[in-house]
């Protein structure tokens, strides 16, 4: 299936409003000929009459005519509003609707396909070429469309009044609004699809850059990144310059031929008056009509552009979208039932393209309410172990069970209902302290996060804030330091109260007090049916825990209960 039948599906639910779009833009184009075609007649008309006499003025009817050009400036000021009122809402709608498509296919690829992205490729493929696609309709499908429509309907009132006349007309408009903007596209095509690839690549750049910004001072290479992104932008002007030539060049000979179209319009309707086939007040009105019709055609340069440019957009986008899942979804999905254990038998796990093993006839089991201490060297496997509860990656040997049931067979949204995590990179959302611990449980109650920041001795902090728990924390919680940001991550979770929680390294950053503070509150509030499993390098921590397992080699090892 082609780019463009793919997004005409995606417009499939929204056809009679777009529809309807169209109908209002070609009435408006319509009620804007009539109102010049009329008016040419009634001015040539009115002077006519008023040279021939009282007779001829008595004779003249004025009224009706009148009325007609009143009804065409009417409708068109009418129509042109509800036209942009509808098209603009399709628009943003077909745009919500190509976002929230991206997402539903994007999101079950997640994280394996941000090991492959940068973070800046997958935010402007997510917002802009997204954007861009939702943008077809309005700025591409509906001027050609239109213009078609209208261009078929000038003509054949230009045939009524003189076929030659019509002819011409026909001949200029395909000129204008058909070989010209074609010729111009083909032209442009290239520097369309550089100034695609460039622009992406620029606002990637700059993502990784402002994310950086800090290391690029440190490191002394803040000058000579800003030199390099001016001589991207310098590129990117230069092929925007080319494009805007090609399209000022394109809009020159349209004014050109328009001009030539309309004077072989009068040329001919001036014939037909010699003949006596048409009187001399229809020659301003061909006239006018003739230069109104080419109206339509002023969006249609930029119309084959951007038609290029959505190409390349939908081609990112759909190409992101039909990569398979690294974990397919599991067809007949079960929910996992309490008590929740795990266990895992010859567990084999190698991550995508890599050469060994994360983990290699692994076996595990850890029974509902233990508290249990994941050791070992970096890089041996612990944080593995994320990734194969929430099926992050899929696992290549053995057996896991989870609540009794396989975990093959389980989704990731339910495992995330039963399992809270505090990653070892988590991430802190823009906004306040209360937003934070909103997103982690919308419906808690402020007595609760206050209740959540206490145990992750947080209260004192957030207490000696004048805006409490509205303080900011910044872009990932900037204004935070890296012991605090933890902890509110820690608050998060445990205002979630699950029935698992896994802390990947959940003192580092803390000064021993309160490493040792943290550590008593957690494990008496939270409930004894709470099972834990804490990743961690610290002996203080693991020694907490009932018994510690330590991964090396790809397998668990337990060499002992700790209490």
């Amino acid at each position: 299936m082609s780019m463009l039948a793919r997004i005409i599906g995606l417009m499939r639910p929204l056809r009679w409003q777009m529809a309807l779009g169209l109908s209002l833009s070609v009435v408006a184009s319509l009620a804007n000929f009539g109102l010049l075609f009329l008016s040419g007649w009634l001015l040539a008309a009115a002077a006519l009459a008023g040279l021939g006499g009282i007779a001829a003025r008595n004779a003249f009817n004025l009224f009706l005519p009148a009325v007609g050009v009143r009804f065409f400036a009417t409708m068109r000021i009418l129509t042109r509003y509800l036209e942009r009122l509808v098209t603009h809402d399709a628009t943003l709608r077909l745009i919500g609707r190509v976002r929230a498509w991206s997402f539903e296919r994007l999101a079950p690829q997640v994280p394996a396909i941000l090991a492959q992205q940068r973070s800046g490729d997958m935010l402007f493929r997510f917002v802009a070429d997204t954007d861009r696609m939702g943008q077809f309709y309005l700025e591409v499908l509906l001027p050609i469309a239109s213009a078609a429509i209208c261009c078929v309907v000038f003509v054949a009132v230009m045939g009524v009044f003189s076929l030659p006349a019509a002819l011409v007309l026909g001949g200029g408009l395909v000129v204008c609004g058909g070989v010209l903007p074609g010729v111009a596209g083909v032209l442009s095509a290239r520097a369309m699809r550089r100034i695609s690839h460039q622009q992406d690549a620029m606002h990637a750049d700059l993502t990784e850059v402002l994310q950086g910004m800090g290391e690029f001072m440190f490191l002394g290479a803040a000058q000579a990144v800003q030199a390099w992104i001016a001589d991207r932008e310098a590129g990117l002007r230069a092929e925007r310059r080319r494009v805007a030539l090609i399209e000022g060049g394109t809009r020159a000979a349209m004014t050109l031929i328009t001009m030539i179209s309309a004077l072989g319009v009068l040329a001919m309707a001036d014939r037909a008056y010699g003949t006596g086939a048409l009187s001399a007040a229809c020659l301003p009105m061909m006239a006018l009509g003739g230069l109104a019709a080419f109206d339509v055609l002023i969006p249609l340069p930029a119309a084959w552009q951007l038609l290029g440019q959505m190409r390349v957009a939908a081609g990112r986008v759909f190409a992101l979208c039909d990569t398979p899942p690294c974990v397919p979804a599991p067809a007949r999905p079960h929910n996992p039932t309490a008590p929740f254990g795990l266990s895992l038998s010859g567990i084999g796990l190698r991550y995508p393209g890599a050469e060994r093993w994360a983990l290699r006839h692994a076996d595990l089991s850890v029974e509902p309410g233990e508290r249990v201490a994941i050791v070992g060297p970096s890089g041996a496997g612990k944080s593995t172990l994320v990734n194969l509860l929430f099926r992050f990656y899929d696992y290549q040997d053995g057996t896991a069970r989870f609540g009794g049931v396989d975990l093959r067979d389980v989704d990731a949204d339910v495992m995330a209902r039963h399992v809270g995590v505090v990653a070892q990179d988590f991430h802190l959302f823009q906004g306040s302290i209360r937003r934070n611990l909103h997103i982690a449980c919308p419906s808690a109650t402020e007595e609760a996060m206050w209740h959540a920041l206490q145990v992750a001795q947080l209260l004192a902090f957030v207490q000696a804030e004048p805006a409490g728990l509205d303080t900011l924390i910044g872009e990932g919680g900037v204004r935070l330091s890296g012991g605090q940001a933890r902890r509110l991550a820690i608050a998060r979770v445990v205002l979630r109260n699950p029935q698992w929680l896994i802390l990947d390294e959940p003192t580092e950053g803390l000064d021993a007090r309160t490493e040792r503070d943290l550590m008593a509150a957690l494990l008496q509030v939270l409930p004894s049916r709470t099972t834990i499993l804490c990743i961690t390098h610290n002996p203080a921590v693991a020694a907490r825990m009932d018994r510690v397992v330590r991964v090396e080699g790809g397998r668990f090892h337990e060499p002992g209960r700790v209490r």
